[in-house]
């Protein structure tokens, strides 16, 4: 009998790991949402957890009140970023040491926004952490610090020394930022604006073919970039 209940005890343990992980994550996808929607202030945890299908106190359980659920879909946010795009950034800053050629740095800028295309063009939950970084961003909420020292600041100070690359310079100016800045945030159409996006191209979603024609109109922007007409 001892030993039946060893067997069983991994198991159980495994079964409510899992069903506490799954908590978790419906959580943080419904805080996502209302966050993205409503703000920090105006959404509620009961609200939250509504959407997610849990009791009230599964939040505290989980993330401690309000501020700790908000600040942790900021941080799933950078962790699911840093999980799709990460490398390539990575591979791009390692090039950069060594001083490339133009047409090395307009590849990497041309990966990279590509990369970020795809990311933005996602499904709904991809929308709702444009909203959630939007909105906080925009407002500055108890996540902004979060968000910008890991997300924005290192992604535009990538892209700007690629810019600055793309023209033969090793130097990072303060113009190349800015575009920087600019490319980043156009490809955000495609998701906070992906209906306005869509009509205006006349697609019914982000498929292979319009996906296909963004990524034309990206290589005319790096070759401008690098100061090159077709």
């Amino acid at each position: 009998m001892a030993e039946a209940s060893t067997q069983e005890a991994p198991a159980a343990s495994r079964q409510g790991y899992a069903k506490s992980e799954a908590t978790r994550e419906a959580i943080i996808a419904a805080a996502l949402s209302a966050f993205g929607r409503y703000g920090y202030s105006t959404a509620t945890t009961r609200q939250i957890a509504e959407a997610a299908g849990v009791a009230l106190p599964a939040i505290a359980y989980h993330f401690g009140n309000k501020e700790g659920l908000y600040l942790a879909c900021a941080r799933d946010i950078v962790a699911r970023y840093y999980a799709q795009a990460a490398d390539l950034a990575l591979e791009a800053g390692l090039a950069l040491e060594a001083a490339p050629p133009p047409d090395v740095c307009s590849d990497y800028l041309r990966h990279i926004l590509r990369r970020l295309l795809r990311l933005f063009a996602q499904d709904e939950a991809s929308g709702s952490q444009a909203d959630f970084v939007a909105r906080e961003m925009r407002d500055r909420g108890p996540a902004f610090q979060i968000l910008y020292d890991q997300l924005w600041a290192p992604g535009v100070e990538i892209t700007a020394r690629l810019v600055a690359g793309c023209q033969g310079r090793k130097a990072v100016q303060d113009g190349d930022r800015a575009e920087a800045l600019m490319l980043i945030s156009s490809l955000l159409a495609f998701n906070t604006g992906r209906d306005v996006a869509l009509q205006i191209l006349g697609r019914p979603n982000l498929d292979a073919g319009a996906l296909n024609l963004i990524d034309a109109a990206i290589d005319r922007i790096v070759d401008g970039v690098a100061g090159r007409t077709s």
